[in-house]
This record gives C-alpha cells, structure tokens and sequence, in this order.
C-alpha cells in the first residue's frame, strides 16, 4: 500500500476535497473515482471525508492506495537499475526482451523481473519498447505515480539509419496505422492512420549509415522505425522495415534518456542509458555529445 499525505493550503480553504485531489495533490479523475470507492482510502485529520466535503486551510489529507498484485509470474533475474524510489522504477532493458507477457511468452519479460523485484507494487510501464529496442524503461510502481506522468515523460532515442538523411535534422509528420491486422509490420497511411509525427537531429554521419537522435510527439507502435523507413532511411538490423543486417541482428535503437516531473516530489528527473555495445561497435571511436550521454 502506498500512502500520501498533503497539507491543505490557504488556497483551497473552504473547497471541495475533490477540487483539492484533482488540483494540488495531481490525482487523476479515475484515481478519484477509486479512492471514494474504497473505504478508509481518503482520510482527514485520522478520520473518514467525502470528495464533496469542504477542506480547510492546514487540514491533514491522507491517501491510501492499494494495488492489484502484478499477474506476470515473478523471474529473479539481475537488470540495470537506472533509478528507484517508493513510486517509480526505471531499468536499462536489454535487446530480445519483451516489456509485458503475451499468450505465447509468458516468462522472460520485463514485468516478469518486476514482479520478483517489487512484490505488492503494481506494475504500469509508461514507455513500452519492442522486444529488441534496448533502454531506459519507466515504470510506475501504484496508480498516482502511473496518472501523474501520463503524457509527462519525454524520451529520447538514439537510432543509427541507412544513408544520410536530408534536411540533417527536421521533423517527420505522417499518420501510422496497420494495414493488415494479423501482420504485426505498421506504415505512413494516408487514410486511417493515426497522427504521429517525430523529431529528428543528426550527430553523426559515417560513409554508408548516420546517427540520428529523435523525441517522439506522439507514441505510435514503430513509430521511429515506420517514419524513418518511410524517409527511406531504414534503421539498420530492422528486418521488418528494410533495414541493412550486415553490422546488427537487432533494429539500432536505444532509448537513451528519459526526463519527466517527479510524480510525488515534483522535481525534475534525468536518467540516462548506457549505449549498448552492439550500437557502439558500428559508431566505434564516436564520443557522444554531453546532452546525449
């Protein structure tokens, strides 16, 4: 069980306790809805309130939040931490690692080392990656860490495509949708995409292949191997969008850092991933900017 407490400032004297949750202690309209539900969730002074009782100046707000037990069978197995806390948990993932169990994998994946590192917590990824995209992977540990940073994260990849894409930095805006449900490949479509759209800079140009880094606007399945595909600048390794394999099995992308408001604290956290070898090895002697570190 997570528990928050908040001191009720002069500004939301006399109000709602709703107004108070929804303002100033950032619980989400769903998260409200849960806690009146629950008996004992929402408590002032020590004792029970309702979401339309008044609040007053210096009032003692208490939340309680109870979490349903992560459903991935837990596997013991050592992964980077990059940073934990009570709320949340950030792991450097590895390529050929799933984020969340499906019908036909139900062990070896990220939730599955979650759930043997965090028994009782819940489990919401907020930036899920393919199975072979390596990087920093946010995970909020109850239901207000997962509300407060919805739409809040800012990520950044590192990717290494085919060719030298002109302009060198820009920025790429074209819907993606499935033209084909039981194939898993995605495309630019016209009519019946979603919007998405993905900035982009070159740091690096080598003879045959450039580093880009690139921030997502939107978050779309594949969405930096579709845009730069449909650039005709495929990622190298990745099979699925006619990306070269000579110098990686695996699509050359990294989440190399993650930034966002902390959900409790309100600061501002940094984490940065490692590059991976496998990405490493193709840029060789290349020492990356200090930002992108």
């Amino acid at each position: 069980m997570r528990v928050l407490e908040y001191i009720v400032p002069k500004e939301y004297d006399g109000r709602k306790l709703v107004h108070f949750l929804r303002g100033q202690a950032g619980c989400s309209y769903t998260l409200v809805r849960s806690l009146k539900a629950q008996p004992g969730c929402l408590l002032r002074n020590g004792e029970h309130i309702r979401t339309i009782d008044p609040v007053r100046v210096g009032d003692r707000i208490t939340l309680k939040m109870e979490e349903p037990p992560v459903s991935a069978e837990p596997w013991d197995h050592p992964l980077p931490i990059l940073y934990e806390d009570e709320d949340i948990i950030i792991y450097d993932k590895p390529p050929a690692m799933a984020c969340h169990p499906v019908r036909n994998l139900q062990q070896g994946t990220l939730a599955n080392v979650y759930s043997a590192h965090c028994p009782g917590c819940g489990c919401h990824i907020l930036n899920r990656l393919d199975r072979d995209t390596t990087g920093a992977v946010l995970i909020g540990k109850n239901t207000f860490a997962a509300a407060a940073l919805t739409g809040k994260v800012q990520k950044v990849y590192l990717a290494v495509v085919s060719g030298k894409p002109v302009p060198s930095t820009g920025r790429i805006e074209a819907p993606i949708g499935q033209p084909d449900r039981t194939n898993p490949r995605r495309a630019v479509m016209e009519a019946g995409g979603q919007w998405a759209a993905t900035r982009y800079e070159t740091l690096w140009e080598g003879e045959d292949y450039s580093l880009l880094a690139c921030v997502l606007e939107s978050g779309r399945t594949h969405q930096i191997r579709v845009h730069m595909s449909y650039m005709g600048h495929p990622l190298l390794g990745d099979a699925l969008y006619g990306g070269p394999m000579e110098l990686i099995q695996r699509q050359a992308l990294h989440c190399v850092r993650l930034t966002f408001p902390h959900p409790v604290k309100k600061e501002q956290v940094e984490v940065t991933a490692s590059v991976p070898q496998d990405i490493q090895k193709i840029l060789g002697k290349y020492q990356f900017p200090v930002k992108y570190r």
